[in-house]
């Protein structure tokens, strides 16, 4: 940490009116006990003892990292990144990516300090923890988005790059140069390489269902004809995948949880409190030690299931924004964190 910086608790927001004490506050939020109680962590540090925190930011991404799961990184709807290494007790802002729309953050499986974040219509990288940026990739199309970028665990030269165009993209050379792989003409939400065979990956539509692929993108299955009996299953909320169970991958959809066993080729419906199509989940998480442990959240609730999805315990959220990004912690389960959105009415 370095000499001379402040950490001071959460008051004044930095990036908008305070929202302290009201319930209405954004950032970053932290369970020690699987969601029972939160509480918001979204300090900054600072060096004059200015109170400041990124609690009117939106939260679309959480990501920790692979070597080191108190180095935690935050892309935000508005104000660029931040990151804490310290498990969130302190979060800094790198002086690159201060504003506009982080979708989705990557940090090399075997060096910390090399970092991929898409910002609008590029792809930053940092070789030295975050302190200078290169822009490896920038899209000729202003409208454009970078929505999500994956390094492959098993040779992290190679680099994915999914856009709101549909086109998937991919580095064999770390981000040197770029070959489009595949365009499923419709905008990429989600990108998830399986945790036990990187050749398998899967590529969440924004309404043209899910796509997988088990050979590194020769080719492509459509999952979505394994799931269309179910109503409005195309219209993709979240997405996620088991870590001690691969084989399980859950799709939140506006008809509400479905699940596979068997990497998407066959589906069930997980019952949820409320019937199909009446509870939207914007946000999703398996337990990365069990698979049974489910957690998805809405625009007031947080809601986990420790058995599958037979039961549910609900509770209510601690802000007025809506739950947009869970994420269990992957050295210690009882930890969750939680990133909220305030969405206009």
């Amino acid at each position: 940490m370095a000499a001379g910086l402040v950490l001071l608790g959460a008051g004044c927001v930095s990036f908008g009116p305070s929202e302290a004490g009201s319930g209405s506050a954004g950032g970053i939020f932290r369970s020690v006990d699987r969601g029972d109680v939160w509480a918001n962590k979204s300090a900054l540090l600072t060096a004059t003892g200015e109170r400041r925190t990124f609690g009117a930011s939106s939260v679309g991404v959480i990501v920790q990292d692979p070597q080191d799961p108190k180095a935690i990184y935050v892309g935000t709807a508005e104000h660029g990144m931040f990151y804490s290494y310290d498990s969130g007790e302190s979060w800094s802002q790198p002086a690159g990516i201060r504003q506009g729309r982080v979708w989705s953050v990557a940090i090399h499986p075997r060096d910390k300090c090399t970092i991929f974040v898409t910002v609008d219509n590029k792809v930053a990288k940092s070789d030295d923890c975050s302190r200078t940026w290169s822009v490896p990739f920038l899209d000729s199309r202003t409208e454009a988005r970078t929505k999500v970028v994956a390094i492959d665990g098993y040779n992290p030269n190679v680099i994915w790059v999914a856009m709101s165009t549909g086109d998937l993209l991919r580095s064999q050379d770390s981000g040197v140069s770029w070959s489009n792989v595949h365009s499923f003409k419709n905008d990429i939400m989600r990108l998830v390489i399986s945790p036990s065979d990187s050749r398998r990956i899967f590529v969440a539509t924004r309404n043209a269902g899910i796509w997988r692929t088990d050979d590194a993108g020769a080719n492509w299955l459509d999952l979505s004809k394994n799931y269309e009996d179910f109503s409005k299953s195309k219209e993709f909320l979240d997405l996620a995948i088991g870590v001690s169970d691969p084989g399980v991958v859950i799709f939140a959809s506006k008809y509400g949880l479905i699940r596979s066993r068997d990497f998407g080729d066959s589906w069930e419906k997980i019952d949820l409190l409320t019937p199909p199509g009446q509870s939207i989940a914007y946000s999703l998480a398996i337990d990365p030690k069990n698979s049974d442990n489910i957690y998805f959240g809405t625009a007031t609730t947080f809601n986990k299931s420790t058995n599958g999805g037979a039961n549910w315990i609900t509770k209510r959220l601690p802000t007025t924004r809506a739950a947009t990004v869970l994420r269990v912690d992957q050295a210690n389960s009882d930890v969750i964190w939680m990133g909220v959105t305030k969405f206009d009415n």
